[in-house]
């Protein structure tokens, strides 16, 4: 090992510049793409640390087709825990929203925290461990809390939060810290930062099935699988549920009919990314997203091995007399095969040693340029650095198996006569580097289209104008106060209008009505916007036809405006003057309006008329909006003096909506420039070793009047050629993958032209610009010296 740390270091500092160029990519290659598998990893394991994981599951529900959801009804827990024979416990956790926490009665709240009320049974099924203080055996008694490591630092700072007491909620009720929980690297889907104990539920002993309020988890005995519980629920449905309608129906036709109830099975393990279940406990994930993150990783590393190999292999030259003297002297070939893989993973290790560092770096500069956090801090001492020790000595093998064989397959004779590795093999290398050219001008092309489509999502007409308007959340609160409340807010200059609703697009609020089609009269879901008279133009709606609410018609506390879209479902030709339901007659159209996701297809919608509402939406001019915020929450305390206001910007909701698409814009466009600096350098390696072997020739052509443009193509060619080749290569093999990924969106950008030209013109212009610069900067030595060189 000694000989070959001794060879190693003996050619690094022979040939600096070289070594550095690998060394710096191997590195870079090494920590993007740890990084990017430990991300991935993360997801692919979410929940999969609890205790028994594959023992647990969630139950969600659908009632009346307005789900499915992922709460589901108080009263599963008593019945799972009573008939349930494969269940061996079950919780229910209550996740109310935001609430304000104080750590003195005196002291200011703390606003939006979110706590989970949880019953005795959650520490049996979640096995979380404290950090500080115990987890109570029995589970919480009243009057005791638990926290999280980054609440409790919020909350108190560097004292020791055990024993300390919270007050909760506009109550102020008296909690005492008894336990902080242990956060370690691992993710879940559950994010516990404030538990509290759930008091009995007076309706657990309810009988309303289309009543939901908490998440309901089972763990299942030893070897129970989880469809005995799927089993459970549907005997659950038909001997408990449909019975408690008392329908005039059959079962059969209950169970799909317009005000059935069902349930929904989620094994533990797959509840993170499974995103078809509305109003989760958190935020889910994206398999697509993580999927091509991690394809990017091993991209990158691809990148840095290529760089490696190029770069040895076309200084084989210089290797080769040493492995034809050793040869003649007897060295068989797998011995000098082996010490070219010692040195190539003792390389690796040491670009290794550089990345631990560059990782810390890369994390750093992500959060700083995104504003967003890709993993969080990696621990330095744990199991995902013993991961690194493997992934960079399998780097190291993988690099160095070509040189190797390459290296030692020449002919002695050959080698040691010519003083070279025999005949040169450029086809090769120029593969690697097309490969290479490929990998950049995919990722290059991917990055684009995601960013456009992230602008298109931003700047799309939603069908209304959703800048500058201000979301009052609980404004509900002030109960008779609120219209003088609104009264003031329509004083201030920076207020164009205001409206008083129940829900707003992209809220997490939802209220379902049933309509019958005139025509046919089958019942239909359809989604409501409660919301007075002002509600249309406050949001900027476009009224297609029709008129808006008049709060002077005492008609229209029956009338209805449609979106364009339910009157085709409700299959009205001449909308206006329709009624529906009987007695609810139609009075405008809204042309179709964004209220979800672009993911997710416009749907049918109803506005209905509801003068009062628990939001306050605020129509605000450009400037002066901090002072307003001030001022609202000022002007608040009149009619709340123990209440914030809960304020929003409906722009954020919308940004909230597509947080997963933003997380994936900001890693792709970040490791595409890593991905660029690694071809750079891998680049400037061949630019070096391709002039260092002509400087001769160029020495002897500017002698002979040649022009710097005329030696620059000489040196340029064949890469830009490279280039364009793996252009025509990687642009329809990307086209065809950001298309599929785009088909996940039911409102999406097109793949314009404009994306591959920008494409190729960038990648033509780096490999330019990086040759220019090197070729240029020989062409300025004296070109007798070059031809002195030996």
């Amino acid at each position: 090992m000694n000989k070959t740390v001794k060879t190693t270091l003996r050619q690094f500092l022979k040939y600096p510049a070289f070594s550095l160029i690998n060394l710096g990519g191997l590195s870079i290659g090494i920590a993007a793409s740890f990084i990017l598998l430990i991300y991935a990893h993360r997801e692919f394991n979410t929940d999969r640390h609890f205790r028994d994981a594959d023992r647990i599951a969630r139950i969600g529900t659908d009632f009346f087709h307005m789900g499915p959801f992922a709460f589901s009804q108080p009263m599963l827990r008593p019945l799972l825990k009573a008939t349930c024979k494969d269940a061996e416990d079950a919780t229910s956790i209550d996740a109310p929203g935001s609430t304000e926490v104080r750590t003195s009665q005196q002291d200011r709240a703390f606003k939006e925290q979110y706590p989970y009320y949880v019953d005795s049974s959650f520490f049996r099924i979640f096995s979380y461990t404290a950090e500080k203080g115990a987890i109570p055996a029995e589970g919480l008694a009243p009057g005791e809390a638990i926290l999280s490591p980054d609440y409790a630092e919020r909350y108190f700072g560097k004292e020791d939060p055990i024993g300390k007491t919270l007050y909760v909620g506009k109550e102020m009720k008296p909690y005492k810290v008894v336990a902080i929980l242990h956060q370690g690297f691992e993710k879940s889907h559950l994010r516990p930062r404030l538990l509290l104990p759930r008091p009995y539920d007076t309706l657990e002993s309810s009988t309303n099935w289309a009543s939901c309020s908490l998440y309901n988890y089972v763990k299942l005995k030893a070897g129970a699988p989880i469809a005995s519980l799927q089993t459970w629920v549907d005997r659950l449905r038909q001997k408990v549920v449909y019975p408690s309608y008392n329908s005039t129906l059959s079962y059969a036709e209950w169970s799909t009919a317009s005000n059935t109830v069902s349930f929904v099975v989620q094994p533990l393990t797959s509840i993170y990314f499974d995103n078809n279940l509305k109003f989760d406990i958190d935020t889910n994930g994206n398999l697509t997203q993580v999927k091509l993150l991690e394809t990017v990783a091993f991209l990158l590393i691809l990148l840095a091995v290529i760089n490696y190999v190029n770069l040895v292999t076309a200084r084989s030259s210089i290797r080769s007399k040493e492995m034809g003297l050793k040869k003649t002297f007897g060295a068989l070939r797998p011995t000098l095969i082996r010490q070219i893989m010692k040195e190539s993973t003792l390389f690796a290790l040491l670009a290794m040693v550089l990345a631990c560092g560059l990782i810390q770096i890369i994390l750093f500069c992500y959060e700083h340029i995104t504003g967003t956090s890709l993993t969080g801090p990696i621990p330095l001492l744990s199991a995902n650095y013993l991961y690194l020790i493997l992934f960079s000595v399998a780097i190291g093998l993988l690099a160095g198996l070509y040189p190797a064989l390459y290296l030692t397959g020449e002919r002695n004779q050959t080698t040691i006569r010519s003083g070279s590795a025999g005949k040169d093999r450029p086809g090769i290398r120029n593969v690697l580097v097309t490969f290479q050219f490929i990998i950049a001008t995919g990722l290059v092309f991917v990055s684009f289209t995601v960013f456009s489509q992230l602008q298109f999502m931003k700047s799309k007409d939603k069908g209304f104008r959703s800048e500058g308007l201000l979301l009052v959340d609980n404004v509900d609160a002030m109960k008779e106060h609120a219209e003088a409340f609104r009264t003031l807010v329509e004083q201030q200059s920076v207020v164009i209008s205001t409206s008083f609703c129940t829900r707003t697009p992209a809220s997490y609020t939802l209220v379902m009505g049933t309509y019958q089609n005139p025509g046919t009269h089958k019942n239909m879901s359809i989604q409501m916007f409660p919301a007075d008279d002002r509600y249309i133009s406050t949001l900027g709606m476009h009224l297609a036809t029709g008129r808006n609410f008049d709060k002077n018609l005492r008609s229209d506390t029956n009338s209805l405006i449609l979106n364009e879209s339910a009157v085709a479902a409700l299959g009205l030709f001449n909308p206006v003057g329709a009624l529906i339901n009987g007695s609810q007659r139609v009075i405008g159209v809204v042309k179709d309006f964004n209220y979800a996701s672009f993911r997710e297809k416009i749907e049918p919608a109803v506005i209905t008329y509801s003068p009062g509402g628990k939001t306050l939406v605020v129509r605000l001019r450009a400037g002066n909006t901090a002072w307003f915020l001030d001022w609202l929450q000022s002007t608040a305390k009149k009619f709340l003096p123990d209440t914030p206001l809960r304020t929003t910007f409906l722009n954020d909701q919308f940004a909230e909506l597509a947080a997963n698409e933003r997380l994936l814009g900001n890693a792709i466009a970040f490791f595409t420039a890593l991905a660029i600096l690694l071809a750079i350098l891998g680049l400037i390696g061949l630019t070096m070793f391709t002039i260092e072997r002509r400087i001769k020739e160029i020495g002897i052509r500017k002698v002979l009047g040649a022009g710097k443009l005329n030696i620059l193509s000489l040196v340029a060619g064949n890469f830009i050629r490279l280039a364009i080749i793996a252009s025509l290569i990687a642009l329809p093999v990307s086209w065809w993958f950001v298309h599929h990924w785009l088909d996940n969106f039911a409102y999406r950008v097109p793949i314009g032209v404009g994306n591959f030209f920008v494409t190729e013109i960038l990648i033509l212009a780096i490999a330019f610009a990086v040759i220019a610069i090197l070729t240029l900067r020989t062409l300025s030595a004296d070109p007798v010296k070059n031809l002195r060189t030996e």
